[in-house]
């Protein structure tokens, strides 16, 4: 679109151009026929007057100055001092004319350049502009993808975190079972002992009242203090 743009402002420009260097050329034929005329003297003034092209190029030139290129032919010398003196103004408005002509060419050449040099330099500031909107996209980008990334490690660190924490806590768990029963079956055959032993007490007791009635005291008292030692053996285990 830009392209397309500057090719249709440079066809307008040269267009113009075209134009106004067409308009220049008139104007430099009627005044070199004005010229020619002083240098031949009076004659007619209709060779002044343009041709249907030059003169729809010339539709700047006054009303009066194409009255004045209808003027009869004159004779005398009062006449062609007069008749001198309006194709002198005539000349001189005609040369002022073109002066100014090329100085609005010149103008709008140094217009247009300046617009062109404007144009330039606003492109060449889009053109950074969108650089660096196009470098901050891809940074936002890149960082977008980044957290992205960070969140789904993160988010697979946490599921594999409660994994091993589930199976931690199973494990723990099957550990203390084990070890509970453990417990409950060493306490389950210590309170056996424990039983086994009393009843062997509460025998030997016995044994030991039978003893002594009987006269045998040395012999039950040696085998109490082996069953006392024993138990104690026992209860500090416990």
């Amino acid at each position: 679109m830009d392209q397309q743009a500057k090719k249709h402002l440079q066809e307008e420009f040269d267009a113009s151009l075209e134009e106004k260097d067409q308009y220049i050329s008139v104007l430099q034929t009627q005044v070199s026929l004005l010229k020619q005329r002083l240098r031949n003297g009076p004659m007619n003034v209709d060779v002044l007057k343009p041709i249907p092209q030059m003169e729809a190029q010339a539709e700047v030139l006054t009303k009066e100055e194409n009255t004045e290129g209808d003027v009869e032919p004159v004779v005398g010398d009062e006449a062609s001092a007069k008749t001198l003196e309006m194709l002198q103004q005539r000349v001189k408005r005609q040369e002022n004319l073109l002066q100014r002509c090329k100085e609005t060419i010149q103008s709008h050449k140094e217009q247009c350049t300046l617009l062109t040099s404007e144009k330039e330099a606003l492109q060449e500031q889009l053109d950074e502009r969108l650089q660096e909107l196009e470098k901050m996209k891809e940074l936002h980008m890149a960082e977008k993808t980044k957290l992205i990334t960070q969140l789904r490690d993160a988010k697979n660190l946490i599921e594999q975190l409660e994994q091993d924490k589930g199976m931690v806590i199973a494990e723990t768990k099957r550990q203390m079972h084990e070890t509970l029963e453990l417990k409950e079956e060493e306490i389950a055959q210590l309170r056996s002992r424990i039983k086994q032993m009393t009843t062997q007490g509460e025998e030997l007791r016995e044994q030991k009242e039978k003893s002594e009635k009987a006269g045998k005291n040395s012999g039950v008292t040696s085998f109490m203090f082996a069953f006392k030692s024993h138990l104690k053996c026992l209860l500090g285990i416990f």
